[in-house]
């Protein structure tokens, strides 16, 4: 198909030929862009869009040179990009296609916003021809510049990229800030069971604990208050035991030997703490008319579980023998199978 008349539309959408030549679009004419193209190049040799009002030019004297009707034309949009800028491009297009009744359109820009700016032309005129515009002497680093700008904006904008890639670099840096180098040591533990939760899925399980805590405080539930009381003994359970080991004088590693005495020093306030949290949960269960079974025989797991691990941690510790071993570990085995037994029926209905 040929065209007759052709428009050349230098597109400006983050508006530099406004902000910095002072030029406001649209800008008519050889003369004047290549006017406009000089003063934004003298305000800022570092500018693209100077390139790009160049090239519109010498694309505009080809087709003057084929023997076609052209004109060129810069547009501008708004230092405001998204619906402010689009909708300044899109007047001063109207505009110009209202001065300049053209076939066919070749749109000139340094490439960096074509996904916004080429809808907007599309819809107006047919497109013949794109030219993107990048100083050759740093494509590849303009080209990382905007995927580096797109992730950003990404990440701003996606609520579960920026908790992960700013929420928790956050943390870090607020926790170095007041530990010191100390804080290092909490900062890699923070990270490990972020891994822990996200790598053994349990991200649905910990939300529905918090959704539970935070209805049970908008409800003005009893449990609330034993979920609060159940984290600050379950807090003084660990400090319980880091203060143990500290008295020993046993690092946090290796495992093997500071392990089973933080186990035996806090394991008592950890399952009062879950032990508390049942009780509240119950009494809310027991108020709504609900059966007060299922919180017992969870409360009789929690028992038969501290059981078994202060027995293995104290065999650890050689504070008992295989035969003591054996002992609380079978009484733990027959307490849990008791809670399972009792608690499956509940499960089916």
């Amino acid at each position: 198909m040929d065209y007759n008349r052709v428009l050349v539309l230098c597109v400006d959408r983050d508006a530099d030929l406004s902000i910095k030549a002072g030029e406001e679009g649209p800008v008519y004419g050889r003369e004047a862009v290549l006017e406009a193209a000089q003063k934004l190049g003298l305000a800022d040799p570092r500018e693209s869009d100077t390139n790009s009002l160049f090239e519109a030019v010498r694309v505009y004297d080809s087709y003057i040179k084929k023997g076609v009707d052209a004109e060129v034309v810069a547009v501008v949009g708004s230092r405001e990009l998204g619906l402010e800028s689009d909708i300044k491009l899109s007047k001063q297009i109207d505009e110009v296609l209202r001065k300049f009744k053209a076939d066919g359109a070749v749109v000139v820009s340094d490439g960096a916003e074509d996904e916004h700016v080429m809808p907007i032309v599309e819809s107006r005129i047919k497109v013949i021809g794109v030219r993107r515009v990048v100083v050759r002497q740093s494509e590849r680093l303009e080209s990382t510049y905007y995927l580096i700008q797109e992730f950003l904006k990404e990440l701003v904008n996606d609520p579960k990229l920026s908790r992960l890639l700013i929420g928790l670099p956050g943390i870090a840096l607020v926790l170095y800030m007041l530990l010191g180098s100390h804080g290092w040591r909490l900062i890699v533990g923070i990270v490990g069971v972020y891994l822990v939760i996200k790598g053994f899925g349990m991200e649905g399980a910990l939300e529905k604990a918090y959704n539970e805590f935070k209805s049970s405080f908008i409800m003005g539930k009893i449990s609330f208050f034993t979920y609060a009381v159940a984290v600050l003994i379950a807090v003084a359970g660990v400090v319980v035991g880091y203060d143990e080991l500290a008295r020993r004088g046993l690092p946090l590693s290796p495992l093997s030997a500071s392990l089973p005495v933080f186990i035996s020093k806090s394991i008592d306030l950890l399952t009062f703490a879950a032990l508390v949290a049942l009780v509240g949960k119950g009494i809310d269960s027991f108020l709504e008319g609900e059966s007060l079974k299922r919180y017992a025989l969870i409360g009789v797991f929690v028992i038969a579980f501290r059981v078994v691990i202060d027995a293995v941690s104290l065999f650890m510790l050689g504070e008992i023998n295989y035969t003591s071993l054996a002992m609380w570990v079978i009484l733990g085995l027959i307490l849990s199978m008791f809670t399972f037994f009792y608690l499956r029926p509940l499960g089916r209905k």
